[in-house]
């Protein structure tokens, strides 16, 4: 039925562009190729046409084409429209034995045409799919084509390209593969092998993806293996523990608390403060047959601290607007502040909205410059405190302009340096216009 379907949809092509040679006196074919390039095993037809009466044959490198449909390559004749009359070449599977020129004669006319068939082959990789390495040795990737071509290669990893023959520092492209120096388990994933085969007459390609996995013991995904972290939490509220990991083969993970084992077989636990047993110290022991690893957490009760009090500008300028606060109480143990700031503008229609912004300072002491603003644009700010357990709660906001553009330059948030930079380039202005005067 497929092999039906295609001769159908050949004859419907073929018909279509004949109608447009009606009034041609000479041989042509379709589809109009005269170098076709098939892959090996493809299925391949190609029509001679001509007005009729005419009398058509093919003869390719080892004669002439039968019309016996029992040949692999044969030819059939079609009925063609508006008065043309037509054969067709048929390749059931194309071999590379079928290489070569193919004559369409019309032996009535005396005319022909021919077309030189290329076959290329499909390129058969030997590159097994999963490929495994220990890690902090040298790894030979191996991506090779079979046969007696030599294609050249390119490689992909992530963001990065290989090209044949380039070396890094890291990895160069080699007979047979990719060298990847000092295997780590960020070396780990899918890697891209593209083969290329080129001749004076074509250009074939493939790819294949390699899986490259790396053995290698546990390694934590955030925080490195060492010091006691502190992790706080307000009371009723939940504190996310986390052993996530990367580990070739998977790790089995375990906990304890205050040095009592618990069945937890997760990389991360989720403690709900509801009770002060619950405070105090956990850890987590992350396995593979390679290594272990090890993280502790100290779970401390947090506090809110005290919404600030005192928020005020201390300076504006057409860009910043600085800002000042009074002190927390010491027993709130302030890391810093946090700046919540929204642009009000106006809508043709007269509605606002607001866009939020928010910036954090890891000082306790001011002032704190909001920078990069638009100029003449008011702003409604708010600060909240931070500590090691969290923030508290917003103040009462505040509403603040920055300042019209000034020509001058004065008013923009750019440090002294930059002040006398711009004096140096006004002055160097008036110099260059006095010297055109």
């Amino acid at each position: 039925m497929g092999r039906r379907c295609d001769i159908r949809l050949i004859v419907l092509i073929t018909a279509l562009v004949a109608a447009e040679y009606v009034a041609s006196q000479h041989i042509h074919i379709t589809p109009n190729d005269m170098e076709p390039v098939r892959e090996v095993l493809s299925k391949y037809g190609v029509t001679c046409y001509g007005p009729s009466p005419s009398e058509f044959n093919w003869r390719g490198p080892k004669g002439p084409i039968s019309h016996s449909p029992q040949f692999r390559v044969h030819s059939q004749d079609l009925n063609m429209p508006n008065n043309q009359t037509g054969l067709l070449l048929v390749f059931e599977r194309v071999m590379e034995e079928d290489e070569g020129n193919y004559t369409c004669t019309d032996r009535r006319r005396g005319h022909n045409v021919v077309i030189k068939l290329t076959v290329t082959k499909v390129l058969e990789f030997d590159a097994p799919p999963n490929q495994t390495t220990e890690e902090y040795a040298d790894y030979l990737i191996k991506c090779k084509v079979k046969g007696n071509i030599k294609p050249t290669f390119m490689w992909y990893f992530q963001n990065l390209t290989f090209k044949e023959k380039t070396t890094t520092g890291k990895y160069s492209v080699q007979d047979g593969g990719l060298l990847v120096r000092n295997v780590s388990h960020l070396d780990a994933g899918k890697y891209g092998c593209r083969a290329f085969e080129t001749t004076s007459d074509y250009t074939v390609s493939e790819d294949r993806d390699i899986n490259l996995i790396v053995r290698h013991k546990p390694v934590f995904l955030h925080h490195m293996e060492g010091e006691i972290i502190d992790q706080y939490v307000y009371y009723l509220e939940s504190a996310n523990l986390s052993c996530q990991n990367s580990a070739e083969p998977p790790a089995n993970v375990s906990w304890s608390f205050e040095h009592k084992p618990f069945l937890y077989p997760y990389d991360h636990y989720i403690v709900t403060f509801n009770k002060q047993e619950k405070l105090g110290r956990y850890k987590c022991t992350v396995s593979n047959p390679l290594g272990t690893v090890t993280r502790q957490y100290q779970l401390i009760e947090g506090f809110k601290p005290q919404v600030p009090s005192g928020l005020a500008v201390v300076s504006t300028g057409d860009n910043y607007i600085e800002l000042a606060v009074s002190p927390n109480k010491k027993s709130d143990a302030l890391i810093g502040y946090r700046v919540e700031y929204i642009e009000k503008l106006v809508k043709p229609n007269s509605l606002t909205y607001e866009s939020f912004n928010m910036m954090n300072f890891n000082s306790t002491e001011g002032p704190f410059a909001l920078v990069n603003l638009k100029p003449n644009t008011e702003y409604i700010i708010k600060i909240s405190a931070r500590n090691m357990a969290g923030v508290s709660d917003f103040s009462d906001p505040l509403a603040a302009r920055t300042l019209p553009v000034n020509i001058n330059g004065a008013g923009s948030y750019r440090g002294d340096g930059c002040r006398r930079s711009l004096l140096v380039a006004a002055l160097i202005m008036v110099i260059a216009r006095t010297v055109r005067l």
